[in-house]
């Protein structure tokens, strides 16, 4: 059995889409946790109007999505976890060709990648420079999507999402997973990712705590992804352009010199300082 845990918060319609796409899998052998993280609108009758034996519903006051998250690896009876997220949807055979290389590779986690879509086309992919196959431990597992995850129980049940961390909690979380287990990545996008524009990933402070609070939990971060070091001060330095507050701009570029390797990228950042 896959036990399938989905949060969500005031988003009733949204979320029947989301579950529904989980039910009407080719992968029968599931269950569904559906974990409302302290909803005011109606979404205990829409889960209830889905009138399937495998859904639980599970009502928690309003802690966040790594919490809820939490909340149904705790009630998940199955060998196997995956989660989705309430306002995306899974491609109908995304649990039996998931399983399929699972059991086939023999692997600990397997992920997806996921189409982005908005106004329902495609605009992108997520997760598309990774190469089919198991991730070397200095590969950095980053913008792997919550919801293309699936992996062995005990993996997640020992790996729980930290609540602390404002953004990057699916990333921290295969930090530690990564350090004493196996991840496989699918050369396949089984997830259509629909853009909301009440994302929190331009909010600069968040982005600033997230990597703070990151690299104090992973002393040796830097040494073990030694190799996408440039890559991530690049992202860095590009987030630091979404606020106007001066002071949190250079605050955001200070963070990138911390993670930065060859001599261009220091000229790329301190070209960037200035500005």
């Amino acid at each position: 059995m896959i036990s399938v845990v989905i949060p969500t918060y005031n988003r009733a319609e949204l979320t029947k889409r989301a579950a529904l796409s989980v039910l009407s899998q080719t992968y029968k052998d599931l269950e569904l946790i559906i974990v409302d993280d302290g909803s005011t609108d109606n979404t205990a009758d829409v889960v209830a109007s889905l009138n399937d034996s495998r859904v639980h519903y599970i009502y928690q006051e309003n802690s966040g999505a790594c919490v809820a998250r939490n909340n149904g690896i705790e009630h998940a009876v199955g060998e196997f976890i995956a989660f989705h997220d309430s306002d995306d949807v899974w491609h109908v055979d995304k649990l039996e060709k998931q399983m399929a290389v699972l059991q086939e590779k023999n692997a600990d986690v397997v992920f997806c990648r996921m189409n982005k879509m908005r106004d329902g086309k495609k605009v992108g992919t997520i997760s598309d420079y990774f190469k089919e196959g198991f991730l070397g431990r200095n590969i950095l597992p980053m913008a792997i999507g919550t919801q293309t995850l699936i992996g062995k129980s005990e993996v997640f049940k020992a790996n729980r999402f930290d609540p602390d961390m404002p953004r990057f909690q699916e990333f921290e979380t295969l930090v530690r997973i990564q350090k004493n287990h196996s991840i496989y990545c699918m050369d396949e996008s089984l997830v259509d990712y629909i853009l909301q524009d009440d994302s929190i990933s331009m909010n600069p402070k968040k982005f600033l705590q997230a990597w703070n609070l990151l690299l104090s939990k992973h002393p040796d971060f830097l040494t073990v992804y030694a190799d996408s070091r440039d890559r991530i001060a690049c992202d860095v330095m590009k987030n630091a352009f979404f606020t106007k507050d001066k002071k949190m701009r250079h605050e955001i570029i200070s963070m990138a010199f911390k993670f930065k390797k060859s001599p261009r990228m220091v000229y790329r950042l301190l070209k960037y300082k200035f500005l």
